[in-house]
């Protein structure tokens, strides 16, 4: 039997930039048993002499860690019939390999993983049950950590006391779905068809200990979601029963143009998750917790480069970049064992990251002006992309916990070897 050292041995990173806050400017990283063990120059690293380590010569690309991106799944149970051999009935484990496929792909080493599923469906529990172990079976199976989601739609068409029913059945549901995958699944609900029994839904959700994410759709008005979040929220308050710590209630697609809104969320412990391009930079100056996921078909580059040269509310590279990645770990439920250092290439923490070809390196603010190709050493921070709105970088490999899951790079070699 190979054991795991000799099937995943240290290996060096160098020649080439690593995104590290600890360590701004380091140029090699070496990783052993799927955690970060150092970080540092490349003067340094040509003193190692291990036998078994694995030289990776990054050719100048660029170390970062990786994205948190959101892929959508629909039941096909749910689905109108259709032809034998249609996509519809594609076997999960192939649907949900693919899409994880795509995700790494894509630079991302963790996405919450949505199953939509409709409220009619629970009329039959077991299939809706056997769906669901399906799906998450084959994304455990992956190698980009998936956080569990369940769609639940089709609310409106409920009575109110249905659709709170259908809200604790689901977290039913959901029990086997967080032993599956050995971290708690969220329940997602559309928030303008239970903006009127949030209250109920709200408890509902925090007496199952179950986090609760409210998808926002371009045409709901911000302003009513953000009252009904204000009331609730007092609500909860006054009966001692707000959400349990580290399950914050999470606005999936909200953004606003209005500050007073984002102010008034402030106060709620909401957390925002925007999808593609918003007002992060208002976002940010009022201190909501807010994080950012592509569109669906989009590169997270782009979303980044789309932040950075918003009409009305650009944000620097950086704050672009960390909605995607510190802000959107930070979002995921914290029994999750997901620390916040997963997004930081830093010692001790997850050797979860991508490696990019880049054009060139900057710290780039909103103002283009300022933007500078280089930074005074004193400043200590790590350079990004320079992004001019067209070219982006392109995906060389991407690692999670050490191991390389998309796509291969070539360019690493036994140290015997070098």
């Amino acid at each position: 039997m190979t054991s795991t050292s000799a099937a995943h041995p240290p290996r060096l990173l160098t020649n080439g930039t690593i995104h590290s806050p600890s360590e701004p400017y380091a140029d090699a990283m070496l990783v052993e048993d799927g955690l970060i063990a150092w970080v540092g120059s490349d003067e340094t690293a040509a003193e190692r002499r291990d036998p078994d380590l694995v030289i990776h010569d990054l050719d100048r690309a660029l170390v970062t860690p990786a994205f948190v991106g959101w892929v959508e799944l629909t039941d096909p149970d749910a689905a109108d019939p259709a032809a034998p051999g249609s996509a519809e009935h594609t076997p999960w484990s192939e649907r949900v390999t693919a899409a994880l496929d795509e995700a790494a792909a894509q630079g991302c080493g963790a996405v919450r993983l949505s199953f939509e599923l409709s409220s009619s469906a629970l009329s039959d529990a077991d299939a809706a049950q056997e769906s669901l172990n399906a799906a998450f079976r084959a994304a455990a199976e992956h190698g980009v950590r998936a956080y569990p989601v369940l769609a639940l739609t089709g609310l409106d068409e409920l009575s109110v006391a249905d659709r709170l029913d259908a809200v604790r059945a689901s977290s039913e549901l959901l029990r086997t779905v967080d032993a599956i995958l050995d971290r708690p699944a969220a329940l997602e609900l559309p928030a303008e068809e239970i903006l009127e029994q949030l209250l109920g839904i709200r408890l509902a959700a925090a007496q199952a200990q179950r986090q609760l994410i409210l998808r926002v759709d371009q045409d709901t008005t911000a302003s009513t979601v953000v009252t009904a979040l204000v009331d609730t929220t007092a609500e909860m308050r006054s009966k001692r029963q707000s959400p349990p710590g580290g399950l914050p209630t999470v606005l999936h697609g909200f953004d606003s143009a209005s500050r007073e809104d984002w102010e008034s969320l402030l106060n709620t412990g909401v957390q925002v998750v925007l999808r593609g391009a918003g007002h992060l930079a208002t976002a940010l100056s009022v201190g909501v917790p807010v994080s950012a996921v592509a569109e669906a078909g989009q590169r997270p580059w782009s979303t980044v480069s789309a932040h950075v040269h918003h009409p009305s509310d650009p944000v620097s590279v950086r704050a672009g970049f960390n909605a995607q990645t510190r802000g959107a770990y930070r979002s995921l439920p914290e029994s999750s064992g997901t620390p916040v250092t997963s997004a930081q290439l830093d010692p001790g923490a997850r050797a979860s990251y991508a490696i990019w070809e880049v054009d060139s390196l900057a710290v780039q603010t909103p103002d283009s002006r300022t933007a500078a190709w280089s930074t005074d050493v004193r400043a200590r921070t790590p350079l990004l992309p320079y992004l001019d709105g067209q070219s982006l970088p392109r995906l060389i490999s991407t690692v999670i916990d050490g191991v390389e899951v998309a796509p291969s790079d070539p360019r690493a070699e036994p140290a015997s070897r070098r």
